[in-house]
């Protein structure tokens, strides 16, 4: 009696065990996610960007190290729209706004296209193209973003301009801030040590985007493609020296 009692108490917290297990598995694979929104916030390294500017050399103790601003990527069903978030943007003294911030990113990752609205100088451009093939070299490094665990990859963009990215399977979307994206899950950290720049999250929500917020972006604007814009830019900046390439750089990221 008592042995049989004893298999019983054994067989009841097997059982409870592996219900258990089930539970947990479950739970893991409902920790998956789709859709939300994810607030990255956008730092360039102003001190790097003026090294070479001798003339600031007097007024760098005056100018911040860093320009900060907060962006929003939302996303579902295979899209994506990247745009500035709550303006937490301040003017920098001595040097020209970035008009960057503005920048509205949609992307059709099913369909492996992107539409950007774009500020150039005095004109907004409209860029329609083929979403940026980056080959990533996927890496053993983890990094902890917005409490998600995150692989890191690096990537190389116009012949030499290296991108580090951090991207979570949890979120099993090939998206990302900009426009870069073709990673295993959303990417939640960007760093492009060329242009001083990192961009990570700092939070994910689960709110499911509206529709409507998921569209390309529209407007009064001059239309073209990457290739376009480089030869605009190409032209208007082709006597500005190495100024004219470093805006050229920022503006193909």
């Amino acid at each position: 009696m008592m042995i049989k009692q004893i298999f019983t108490g054994l067989l009841r917290s097997a059982i409870c065990m592996l219900l258990l297990l089930i539970a947990v598995a479950a739970r893991s694979q409902a920790q998956f996610i789709t859709a939300g929104k994810i607030e990255f916030e956008k730092k360039i390294n102003i001190h790097k960007e003026i090294e070479d500017d001798h003339w600031l050399d007097n007024v760098k103790d005056k100018i911040p190290k860093f320009r900060t601003s907060l962006h929003n990527l939302y996303f579902k069903d295979g899209k994506t729209l990247f745009e500035k978030g709550t303006d937490v943007y301040e003017k920098i003294p001595f040097m020209s706004d970035d008009r960057s911030v503005d920048d509205i990113i949609y992307s059709d990752l099913t369909q492996g296209i992107f539409s950007k609205k774009q500020s150039v100088f005095d004109e907004t451009f409209l860029i329609n193209d083929s979403i940026r093939q980056v080959k990533w070299q996927m890496t053993n490094d983890l990094r902890d973003i917005a409490g998600f665990e995150c692989h890191k990859a690096v990537g190389k963009i116009l012949d030499s301009v290296y991108i580090i990215a951090f991207y979570t399977d949890q979120i099993p979307v090939p998206g990302g801030p900009l426009s870069y994206t073709n990673l295993p899950g959303m990417i939640l950290g960007l760093a492009i040590p060329r242009n001083n720049l990192t961009i990570f999250a700092t939070k994910v929500e689960l709110t499911e985007p509206k529709p409507e917020k998921l569209v390309p972006p529209t407007g009064k604007m001059k239309k073209t493609d990457y290739k376009g814009l480089v030869i605009t830019l190409q032209k208007a900046l082709s006597d500005w020296g190495s100024y004219g390439r470093r805006y050229i750089l920022s503006s193909l990221l």
